[in-house]
């Protein structure tokens, strides 16, 4: 029940968040096709300071620096005084990408793709076997459920990865 509930609201918040321009990298990529992605690029179910065992959802377009590559890996680094990132199962994760910039998941995958989930206190990192080639315009997402909230309301900046070769900074704010 808490995957399913987990995955609906992971494809809401991909459908709601459209694709407006939060570059991917450096300025100069903005004209870049594939370099945007919504303004969501960290979306959290719960926005309110101290809320414990939230579900965030990370999107990030996939660029030249991973297109034609499998892809292998998603995580984030959140701001260690702030956050507390906990485990979680491999089935406790929703993964999928939306390959036609429409808001939507049209490949989505399982707790079988997942090969492992490493945390610390404050960043997680799911390596996956999914047998999927990346094009850049996909945009990849995935859904942590194990994020707790800092003490205090604020904008937190959050490093998102793709395969540990392509990163990109998003913004939480927090209640």
């Amino acid at each position: 029940m808490r995957r399913t509930l987990i995955a609906v609201a992971l494809v809401a918040m991909v459908a709601l968040a459209g694709c407006s321009a939060l570059t991917g990298g450096d300025a100069a990529d903005t004209d870049r096709p594939g370099a945007t992605v919504s303004d969501d690029r960290v979306a959290v179910e719960n926005d309110d300071a101290g809320a414990t065992g939230v579900n965030q959802t990370l999107r990030l377009a996939v660029d030249e620096t991973t297109n034609g590559s499998e892809w292998t890996a998603i995580g984030a680094t959140y701001p260690r005084e702030n956050f507390t990132v906990d485990s979680a199962q491999h089935g406790e994760i929703a993964l999928g990408v939306d390959t036609d910039d429409d808001g939507e998941l049209d490949r989505e995958f399982n707790e079988s793709h997942v090969s492992g989930v490493n945390n610390n206190a404050y960043s997680f990192d799911v390596t996956l076997d999914t047998d999927y080639t990346l094009s850049e315009g996909d945009v990849v997402v995935v859904g942590y459920p194990a994020v707790d909230n800092p003490a205090e309301p604020g904008d937190y900046e959050v490093d998102v990865r793709v395969n540990d070769r392509q990163n990109a900074t998003g913004t939480v704010t927090i209640e």
